[in-house]
């Protein structure tokens, strides 16, 4: 199949790319990030803009299989593209996120794909860049739904939750093997809500699997990991592969706000459970998602072994959170 990959140079669309050229398919990856070293030689690269339209139109002039968009992030994003590629593709693969559930009003967990169909949006949404980036996204999947309701346009919408796996740039699993690494406490509100994660090599063969899968136009699908994790069982596991103690801090909320403790130490920390049924994904798709500790232990190593990056922004204030966990350990003695 002749496909184009709309940011495919980075984390789990590189990853994508990598696969389907050595599945067989012809690939493109577009990108302001081209040229990529880290992609196969054999993959075209095409240096460009999303948000430019004369760049996507650029891109329009052939005719693909199949793209894969894991750069559109909101409704303007989305026209945009129905209008530009529409009658030139014959699959259109959108990467949304787990978190448009978070714009429903009482959603429950597990959450189903249908539920954004049968729920109301939130009555009174906390504006925060968290929900205004679900919405965003919601939006473009209603402009993706309704096009393929009114013109045939043939887009499917994956919904995938946190992805762990090599060069994730954000970090956010990485925030908790460094302190592990150091050696040295680590507060984790909200350690027993559970929540789903996805492999991002699985997220690249969950794609794969989509170009052959025949889903109607207008499908949505869950892509994560069978494995409903803790966040205390996500640090515990994580402890016990690099061979570290947990020592794990959980005072109430109040205390660690009235005491000036910073949220981003912890950025996988919810306010409850998150968690996706994934049933529709395996039962429609050739596609099944890695056991959790496999994923951990080759990301984990990965990130100790071969990252040469900075550490993630929410480092950088450690010393204070040490200071504070000392300050919690002698008042809760």
């Amino acid at each position: 199949m002749k496909i184009l990959i709309l940011g495919g140079t980075s984390f789990f669309g590189l990853e994508t790319a990598n696969l389907l050229q050595k599945g067989g398919h012809d690939v493109t990856v577009f990108s302001r990030r081209c040229p990529a070293p880290d992609l196969h030689l054999d993959i075209r690269q095409s240096r460009g803009d999303r948000t430019v339209e004369a760049d996507l139109v650029r891109m329009s002039v052939d005719r693909w299989d199949a793209v894969i968009d894991n750069i559109c992030y909101n409704g303007a994003d989305a026209e945009k593209a129905v209008r530009i590629f529409s009658g030139r593709v014959g699959l259109y693969i959108f990467t949304s996120s787990s978190a448009v559930y978070s714009t429903l009003e009482a959603a429950p967990t597990p959450y189903r794909e249908n539920m954004t169909a049968l729920l109301p949006p939130r009555a009174e949404p906390r504006r925060t860049s968290y929900y205004d980036y679900a919405a965003a996204k919601a939006e473009a999947e209603k402009v993706f739904l309704n096009a393929a309701e009114k013109i045939s346009f043939p887009a499917l919408m994956v919904r995938p939750p946190v992805v762990i796996g090599p060069r994730d740039h954000t970090l956010r699993a990485y925030s908790y093997w460094l302190r592990l690494a150091d050696g040295s406490p680590l507060f984790l509100p909200g350690a027993a809500f559970r929540a789903s994660y996805v492999f991002s090599r699985d997220l690249a063969a969950a794609f794969s699997a989509l170009l052959t899968s025949g889903a109607a136009p207008g499908s949505f699908f869950n892509i994560a990991g069978t494995e409903a994790l803790s966040l205390e069982d996500f640090v515990k596991l994580s402890a016990r592969i690099m061979h570290r103690e947990a020592a794990i801090l959980t005072p109430p909320k109040d205390w660690m706000k009235a005491n000036g403790w910073d949220p981003a130490a912890s950025p996988l920390s919810g306010g409850g459970d998150f968690i996706l049924d994934v049933s529709k994904a395996l039962r429609e798709l050739d596609w099944r998602p890695s056991p959790a500790e496999g994923v951990l232990k080759e990301t984990i190593g990965w990130f100790l072994m071969k990252y040469t990056g900075p550490a993630p922004g929410n480092y950088a204030g450690r010393k204070a959170e040490l200071a504070l966990a000392e300050k919690w350990k002698t008042e809760a003695a």
